[in-house]
């Protein structure tokens, strides 16, 4: 089983932005501390309050791996990732490798230039003109990448989310009317909590 954990940030406030910061290790205060926008600075101590909330750790318990992927020290039999988008910081753990990604529909002009840098032809063919396809193939394919830990070293164009390996599923839906949300793994059976932030004080 999957569960993936959607915190709504969009009521929060300068008094749940100290709360949360205020519950955060040092570490994660100097992090926040260097963003300038608010937006950015409430999102980084609300993916805190996720992981000590929901996992029980802290940041002195997660290390990288070679490409930058996080995990837990102490708790291999665990996997876990992060994704934040506009008013949404998601968590998803389980005990199988996993990536998720959640990102905000932007109007954006060059739509086709990207699919066509980015998508495999049957991807490019499926989302054309279609904005919220658009997301779906890309939260898809950056969650594949967050899947096997490697990022941006694999190439986009050389693999299709609409024709995935056996092994792999996809997990997709969306937030609203205007965020995409996807998972990647092996694991057939997922689990969603939408909550608000002020929950996590």
């Amino acid at each position: 089983m999957i569960r993936i954990v959607c915190a709504d940030i969009a009521s929060a406030d300068a008094c749940i932005y100290r709360g949360l910061y205020k519950k955060a290790s040092d570490q994660r205060k100097s992090r926040a501390d260097r963003y300038l926008r608010p937006e950015d600075k409430l999102r980084c101590v609300t993916a805190a309050a996720l992981l000590k909330n929901v996992l029980g750790a802290d940041d002195d318990q997660i290390a990288k791996n070679d490409f930058g992927k996080p995990y837990l020290k102490d708790r291999r039999d665990v996997y876990y990732n992060l994704s934040h988008s506009g008013h949404y910081v998601v968590l998803a753990w389980g005990d199988t490798e996993l990536g998720i990604d959640v990102q905000k529909h932007e109007a954006c002009a060059n739509m086709e230039a990207i699919g066509m840098r980015f998508f495999a032809l049957d991807e490019l063919q499926y989302a054309r003109g279609d904005i919220g396809r658009f997301y779906e193939i890309w939260t898809k394919k950056e969650s594949f990448l967050k899947y096997t830990g490697k990022g941006l070293h694999t190439d986009l164009r050389a693999f299709s989310v609409l024709a995935p390996e056996s092994d792999i599923r996809y997990f997709y839906r969306t937030l609203g009317t205007d965020y995409s949300l996807s998972l990647c793994t092996e694991e057939h059976e997922f689990e969603t909590t939408l909550l608000d932030v002020q929950q996590l004080l």
